[in-house]
């Protein structure tokens, strides 16, 4: 067998984690309704067999990304924080910059607005979305706590903290990059007071990585 031939293969049959990236991706940009096999196979240059390798149907694939993102928004930025800042300060302002950054997927993003759309007709995108606001709550609470506030405290800020995230990332989509920067500036002032002026701590120099790389558990 040739070598073109072998290439061909590899390409025709791509990772799982490299569908549903890219789907949760597709979804910020035309929402779950517009999500289509033939498209995503297309862009991913493979054929829809490569789809069928990994899922049963496109109904699989949608509720496969829903968990995915769940561990991405959640499970695997709280694994990062922890593993790389010891002091909770430090843990916070990387939480708040990962969510304030102009991306598709931080809270309040495309991706996001999308699943939340599909969640007030699908009772299991709506528990979704619940937990990964609940999960997130309790990752800056949890910094919150080691700082000295209560629980009820650390609660209360880190629910604030969040609906402001949330609405300064809805609102940046009509704003200039710098108007941005300077909300993400004052919203740091606020709720991680400590810290303004400083730079996101550096990371434990074994890790060579600039950012969280999920990997969803796959089978097949």
């Amino acid at each position: 067998m040739s070598e073109a031939s072998n290439g061909s293969k590899k390409r025709n049959r791509l990772s799982k984690d490299i569908w549903l990236k890219h789907t949760l991706s597709k979804i910020g940009e035309v929402g779950v309704a517009g999500i289509q096999i033939e498209t995503l196979a297309k862009e991913l240059n493979v054929t829809k067999g490569s789809f069928y390798w990994h899922f049963q149907d496109r109904e699989t694939l949608l509720y496969e990304t829903l968990s995915y993102w769940y561990i991405s928004a959640t499970k695997a930025i709280g694994l990062a924080g922890k593993r790389d800042f010891d002091d909770p300060l430090d843990r916070l302002r990387y939480f708040f910059t990962l969510a304030l950054n102009r991306r598709h997927d931080v809270p309040g993003g495309s991706v996001e607005r999308a699943l939340q759309e599909w969640a007030r007709v699908s009772e299991i995108a709506a528990e979704t979305t619940r937990r990964v606001d609940q999960d997130r709550i309790s990752l800056i609470a949890d910094a919150y706590i080691e700082l000295g506030k209560s629980e009820h405290q650390a609660l209360q800020t880190a629910t604030m903290a969040l609906a402001q995230i949330i609405g300064l990332n809805i609102l940046s989509r009509s704003q200039s990059k710098r108007n941005h920067a300077q909300d993400t500036k004052a919203f740091l002032a606020v709720f991680l007071p400590a810290t303004v002026g400083q730079e996101l701590p550096k990371k434990d120099s074994n890790n060579t990585t600039g950012t969280t790389e999920v990997t969803a558990s796959t089978t097949g």
